[in-house]
């Protein structure tokens, strides 16, 4: 009982000091303190810690000094005491003179914590039957972030394929892994101690996505900072309740942390914080906030491929937007946005990000055969865009339906400032032409993806229209002194949005939820592999089936022999697509081991071992005499064939 509250503390702590502790003390040393919120530095320290992280390490990695716990510990500790000493010299006289912030009223405060425990709850309970790690894509990137921890070294993102000699062939170059993703996940274990298999990693994403839900609030109260603070208090309010409650486990949301998809989950925090301080920094004119904007863009660039095309499309019609909405204006504001970027804060965040990028780690998707896949015209059908239906789909239709609207409108809103009217406006236009007409763009990317990330701008927009059309309603209510319309008519109104907001996204949140858990199951592949990991030797050869083995993408964390160690037999589909033919040999050796063709690949693989699901592939292999089974379980089989 001891060891468990220990290691739950050694956890507990691994995350303070790794998401938290580096970003608290740079945002001392910046002396941003006193001009932040307390909601605000403590999201902006976890967004900060996570891309300080990840430059550390990376450092570490390219330093003669190995990736352990005292070396991670160590440079964290250094970074913020180094971070301490700039406060103290510079900033800490200047603590007293905190500025005055804006505060939320009492009854909005606590309706925001209640929207947060909400959120909280309705992703919990999704969580109870899927937080024990099974998916296929988390079970990929924990092998590179075990990877770390084994070698003491950054991973080399390469995996070998069966040749048509029935070889493994030569190590190719895997540009779907970016470091970033896996960084701080190697840091919290290193520092813990925590088993790869337990709930871990889910929560270190489930943590994540939070914080992004946060982001979201403190990003719609900068854009709407301008407004009156009821007003602002009330936009920001609802666009919680639109982007947290509402659709909670729909994707982006808890699909995507069940489902593993790291880069997303933490691109989707990260970008509502890029534009936040972009906001701030042309809004307020402080190079400070830009050079901040810049170093968590090239955190952006070392975290997630997709992430930051996204935001490159972003900003470049946010330039589109703001040059047709001030077009009056550019030539006197060139000269003072310019100013920012020329000050000694921006020019050295970003000769220090070229430095990186050229010299010390390039990001793996920058080169010529992964920008030839993004860029391009559509080569499949699920990249030609989507529907205005499937749009709606998958931004919900509550929020689609009042974004729709609601952009026309921002389109018109000068009042919120220039820079804040043409990021929101840049920002949900460039998504939507991004998922509805990628060909436009020349993006050859899958159309759903892209569209998972229009979810947040478009909470934005449409908590904007249904307070405005609160408002105009209670206006009419009250013009003149005459009543158009009757209070109850305009409370009817509002709360027949609000019903409608709410038993849709409710309906679909129950939707999501799992009616059986696969817990039991992956359980039992994981403790034949342990059991194959402990009876073999790196000259075995095995192989495992992805069809019917629950959670079969995390054997390769038991034997650390190569990434796309054991071998696998994939989804039927694949062997059948004919636009992209593919080797037979893992197919041919499990569905049919007594024919020429399987054991012509059992000759030329060396294969000895096959893991298959026992009540569905063991028929084949029982009536065969050179296999022997040597493990077995209600759902997981091991035969070894004797040469």
């Amino acid at each position: 009982m001891f060891s468990f509250i220990f290691s739950q503390f050694l956890f507990y702590i691994a995350i303070a000091l790794v998401l938290f502790v580096p970003g608290y003390f740079l945002i001392l040393a910046t002396g941003l303190s006193k001009k932040l919120s307390s909601l605000e530095s403590f999201v902006l320290a976890f967004g900060s810690s996570i891309v300080i992280v990840d430059f550390l390490i990376i450092l570490l990695g390219k330093s003669p000094f190995h990736i352990n716990r005292f070396s991670i510990l160590t440079a964290i500790i250094l970074f913020s005491v180094i971070c301490y000493a700039i406060y103290f010299f510079f900033h800490k006289k200047d603590s007293k003179e905190t500025e005055v912030l804006d505060i939320m009223p009492r009854q909005s405060a606590i309706l925001v914590v209640l929207l947060i425990f909400l959120t909280i709850f309705i992703k919990t309970i999704y969580f109870t039957d899927t937080i024990f790690p099974t998916t296929t894509d988390l079970g990929h990137h924990m092998y590179w972030t075990k990877q770390i921890i084994v070698t003491g070294n950054l991973p080399q993102y390469e995996k070998a394929d069966i040749g048509s000699d029935f070889t493994i062939g030569s190590p190719e170059p895997i540009a779907d892994f970016i470091i970033g993703e896996h960084l701080i996940f190697a840091a919290i274990n290193l520092l813990s101690g925590i088993d790869f298999i337990s709930f871990f990693p889910a929560l270190i994403l489930f943590l994540v996505q939070i914080m992004s839900v946060l982001a979201i609030f403190i990003l719609t109260r900068e854009i709407f900072k301008k407004a009156s603070p009821a007003y602002r208090d009330a936009i920001s309010i609802m666009a919680l309740f639109l982007i947290g409650p509402l659709y909670a486990l729909a994707s982006p949301q808890a699909k995507f942390v069940s489902g593993g998809v790291i880069g997303n989950t933490i691109g989707n925090l990260m970008i509502p914080l890029v534009i936040y301080f972009y906001i701030r920094a042309l809004s307020e004119k402080k190079s400070l906030f830009l050079s901040l904007a810049f170093f968590l863009t090239f955190g952006l660039a070392y975290t997630h491929h997709l992430s930051m095309f996204v935001f490159i499309f972003a900003v470049i019609f946010t330039i589109i937007a703001f040059v047709i909405l001030n077009f009056k204006i550019i030539k006197s504001e060139l000269p003072v946005v310019l100013k920012l970027f020329i000050s000694p804060s921006v020019l050295t965040v970003l000769a220090a990000g070229i430095i990186f990028i050229f010299f010390i780690y390039t990001p793996t998707y920058l080169n010529s055969s992964a920008i030839n896949t993004a860029v391009g015209a559509p080569s499949k059908a699920t990249r030609m865009g989507l529907t205005f239906a499937q749009m709606k789909s998958t931004a919900g239709e509550t929020r689609y339906a009042f974004a729709f609207a609601g952009i026309f409108f921002l389109f018109f809103a000068r009042k919120i400032g220039k820079y804040r009217q043409s990021f929101i406006v840049g920002w949900i236009i460039a998504l939507a032409l991004m998922s509805l007409k990628p060909d436009w763009l020349f993006i050859d990317i899958p159309s759903d993806r892209i569209a998972s990330y229009i979810i947040f701008p478009v909470a934005i927009v449409a908590a904007c229209m249904l307070v405005h059309i609160f408002i105009l309603l209670k206006k009419s209510d009250s013009n003149d002194g005459k009543n158009y319309i009757s209070s109850s008519f305009v409370l009817t109104i509002f709360f027949s949005f609000m019903l409608f907001a709410a038993t849709n996204g409710f309906i679909e949140n129950s939707q999501s939820l799992n009616l059986a858990s696969s817990t039991n199951k992956a359980l039992q592949t994981y403790a034949a592999s342990k059991y194959l990991a402990q009876n073999s030797t790196e000259q075995d050869v095995i192989l495992k089936d992805h069809n019917y083995l629950s959670g079969d993408s995390w054997i390769k964390l038991f034997f650390m022999r190569g990434y796309n160690y054991p071998l696998s037999r994939g989804y039927f589909k694949r062997y059948e697509d004919e636009t992209k033919p593919r080797e037979q040999c893992t197919n041919f050796m499990i569905s049919l081991p007594n024919g020429p063709e399987a054991k012509q690949c059992f000759s030329g693989t060396k294969t000895d071992f096959i893991m298959i699901n026992s009540k569905i592939d063991s028929g084949q292999f029982t009536k065969l005499r050179e296999f022997w089974r040597i493990y077995s379980s209600d759902e997981v089989g091991i035969f070894y064939k004797n040469s």
